[in-house]
């Protein structure tokens, strides 16, 4: 099924897409908003209303409204005014903050992960790891994505803490959408997969100190390119608007 946005500009509507109805419409309708954010159908700063994304994707309010609440709580959603939604704008602040808190949450999770050592819960967290680098290694953004996400989330469940699970998909999920969104760059996919090795290796030898070590430095690499892209495609769309 598919549905239209009205577009910010007053050109052509934008077009996304309900491939089928989930179990969960609420999830379904996650997803088609999120992805729109992600691919900037929805741009930074694009306004929504309940009502008019009800309407283009043909469901009730009530899946619209939980989605755009948990994409609040993600931080990719703001409200604006008592009926409207607006997209976040991306900012050097925006993206300090997102990745302060992935600091404090994946550090303090491989910590626990490496004191479990070699378990069931972390068996599966080396094999996503090199699945990612073997998808960065053959080019493949979408084949990076997908074991990215379960490395990160693999650590997170080796914790054994459901309430810490919840944050770090939450805050995984926003610095993802706004990566791919603000600085899609395939080339740095083989350095975040080499880091995701040295961190599933230091957790499944039991070594804590050094699961630390890893995982603070590469969310400190993550942030560092994160912040030099975007301040680079800054400065070239200022250059750009001065011409």
């Amino acid at each position: 099924m598919e549905y239209q946005i009205p577009s910010v500009d007053g050109g052509q509507p934008a077009r996304l897409a309900l491939d089928e109805r989930p179990e969960s419409l609420t999830a379904l309708t996650l997803d088609a908003i999120r992805s729109a954010i992600t691919d900037a159908t929805l741009p930074p700063g694009a306004r929504v209303t309940e009502a008019g994304l009800a309407a283009q994707l043909d469901v009730s309010k009530t899946p619209v409204r939980e989605a755009l609440l948990k994409l609040r709580q993600v931080g990719l959603i703001e409200e604006d005014g008592r009926r409207g939604w607006r997209v976040v704008r991306p900012s050097l602040e925006r993206i300090h903050d997102a990745y302060e808190m992935r600091e404090a949450l994946e550090v303090f999770a491989s910590r626990r992960a490496a004191e479990a050592g070699a378990n069931d819960r972390n068996e599966a967290i080396v094999p996503a790891a090199q699945a990612s680098l073997d998808g960065a290694l053959g080019g493949s953004a979408e084949l990076f994505r997908q074991w990215d996400s379960a490395f990160h989330l693999g650590v997170a469940r080796a914790t054994g803490n459901a309430r810490l699970v919840e944050a770090i998909e939450d805050v995984h999920s926003l610095i993802v959408t706004l990566r791919q969104r603000d600085a899609p760059h395939l080339e740095f996919h083989v350095e975040c997969a080499e880091a995701h090795l040295r961190i599933a290796e230091a957790i499944c030898t039991g070594d804590v100190a050094l699961a630390e070590q890893e995982a603070r430095a590469h969310v400190h690499q993550v942030r560092d390119y994160v912040v030099t892209s975007f301040s680079q495609r800054e400065a070239r769309e200022a250059q750009a608007r001065l011409r």
